[in-house]
């Protein structure tokens, strides 16, 4: 467990791998439910299946974008609290946290099972892959609650000083959803309920077991039954503290039915299979982004609620470097392997493959500034700067790519489809570079007065002669280190 002492002093090196690495893998291993489901319904159905699972995944990425919203914002909060010292108010946060994710995910069930046919309609979708879709998500829907609770609870658990546990508890989800789709689709034949079934058990093992980690005496933001009740304050602190986060998610669940449709408009349902391949393929480094990103922030968020600025300044340095490099290995490996890569999902459909080529060579550009922009979002969100990561979130979403979805189609057809998120990420990374120089220069400032700060404090404490004893003047026990000004956070 990591303990505050080292959230303040500890090397920067070391927290980072202590808790993006244990991140990154929970992150990934949450992530790749859909891939894995895409696998293994692309190599058993073919491409109307993996039609139906993209023509369902906007929905499953809502019912994520709620357990992030939970999650992530209820984590920032316990971090920037436990930084203050504000231990109760952070368990407030934590009891408040779990009884929304309950809510949520009875509404979502509910609503879910009503409306999952009317949203997948919209698209124009008919035939096969429609009716594959519409037996995908009533099956996800009617689990949605393990679902949420899997993905809010995660962070809360790193937070809680045990990024490992929570690590392992999302690979063992992981292997059962692969166990399982085996099992379901491959051996017994049950085609999109069994992909469905799998991975809502794959999301109820990961819930349990993250449950029983919080209601245990391990936990030291202990979950207690007669704690639990809705306090609108503490309410509206998550969902605002979450609300860039699950903007981001929820943007993505639109992004994706727009997509869609765009991809029936200027294609075919085989483009849409395509597309499927291509999300599976580039959300897997989207994942790596995200996982480094979420991992750092209990480290920027406690030593930034702690006043401790070189230190975050030296987290988020080494967190866009590895973004950076990350982004520049995928760019390499798509561009040596890509055939063996759509392999994965389909290899007996050449038209398919086909098109899946063509839409990856210009999607693929993305990766060389998708992770600057995402980790910026979420750096603003972890010291609670909610306004300038929706800037990010919504900018990105609503001001650049659903425009340019709709433009560059006119005038390039389905190239112009693939071509909107290159295109998006690039003039929004040039932003966020600039919104980032502005940050480190706020940070070397704050850090150079908090050095000031505590020399000047070692200079005011009194000579202690050398006398045999320490003798230390009696007011000496009242001299305390202040840390620099800190912003407001909005």
């Amino acid at each position: 467990m990591v303990n505050d002492d080292e959230m303040k002093s500890g090397s920067i090196a070391n927290l980072f791998l202590k808790f993006a690495f244990p991140t990154v893998v929970g992150v990934v291993i949450a992530g790749i439910q859909g891939i894995i489901d895409g696998f293994f319904i692309g190599n058993t159905i073919g491409s109307q299946g993996l039609a139906g699972i993209t023509l369902a995944y906007p929905a499953y990425m809502v019912i994520v974008a709620v357990g992030v919203i939970i999650g992530i914002g209820a984590s920032s909060l316990t971090a920037l609290q436990l930084g203050q010292g504000n231990f109760s108010r952070a368990l407030d946060i934590v009891h408040n946290a779990f009884s929304l994710c309950l809510l949520t995910g009875a509404v979502f069930t509910v609503a879910g099972l009503i409306f999952c046919e009317t949203s997948i309609s919209l698209l124009g979708a008919s035939g096969p892959a429609l009716a594959f879709a519409r037996e995908y998500l009533r099956i996800i829907f009617m689990g949605s609650i393990f679902m949420i609770l899997a993905i809010a609870l995660d962070p809360l658990v790193r937070n809680d000083g045990k990024p490992r546990l929570s690590m392992n508890i999302m690979i063992a989800g992981v292997v059962v959803n692969l166990v399982l789709d085996y099992l379901f689709i491959m051996r017994m034949g049950m085609g999109m309920s069994g992909a469905a079934i799998a991975t809502v058990i794959s999301f109820a093992l990961p819930a349990i077991l993250l449950m029983n980690y919080l209601f245990g005496s391990e936990a030291k933001l202990r979950l207690r039954l007669k704690a639990m009740k809705f306090k609108l304050e503490a309410l509206l602190q998550i969902l605002r503290a979450g609300l860039p986060s699950f903007v981001m998610q929820f943007s993505l669940a639109l992004v994706l039915f727009i997509y869609n449709y765009m991809l029936l408009r200027y294609g075919s349902e085989l483009a849409v299979s395509a597309y499927g391949i291509i999300g599976y393929v580039f959300s897997i480094f989207s994942m790596l982004f995200e996982g480094i990103a979420l991992g750092v922030q209990p480290i920027i968020g406690f030593n930034y609620g702690a006043g401790y600025y070189e230190r975050v300044s030296k987290t988020l340095k080494l967190t866009l470097l590895s973004c950076i490099l990350i982004g520049i290995f995928g760019f390499a490996l798509i561009c040596a392997f890509p055939e063996r890569v759509v392999q994965i999902f389909s290899q007996d459909d050449s038209e398919l493959l086909k098109i899946t080529l063509q839409g990856m060579k210009i999607f693929m550009f993305s990766l060389l500034a998708e992770g600057t922009v995402l980790l910026t979002g979420v750096y603003y969100q972890s010291i609670n700067k909610v306004r300038a990561a929706l800037f990010i979130y919504l900018g990105k979403i609503f001001v650049l790519l659903l425009p340019l979805l709709f433009i560059l189609p006119a005038f390039f057809g389905l190239d112009g489809v693939w071509s909107a998120s290159p295109v998006t990420e690039y003039i929004m990374a040039l932003v966020t570079l600039v919104m980032l120089s502005k940050e480190f220069k706020f940070l070397r400032h704050n850090a150079k007065a908090e050095d000031k700060q505590s020399v000047s404090t070692k200079k005011a404490l009194p000579v202690v002669k050398n006398t045999g004893k320490a003798e230390v003047e009696e007011n000496s026990r009242f001299v305390t280190f202040k840390p620099a000004e800190k912003r407001e956070t909005s």
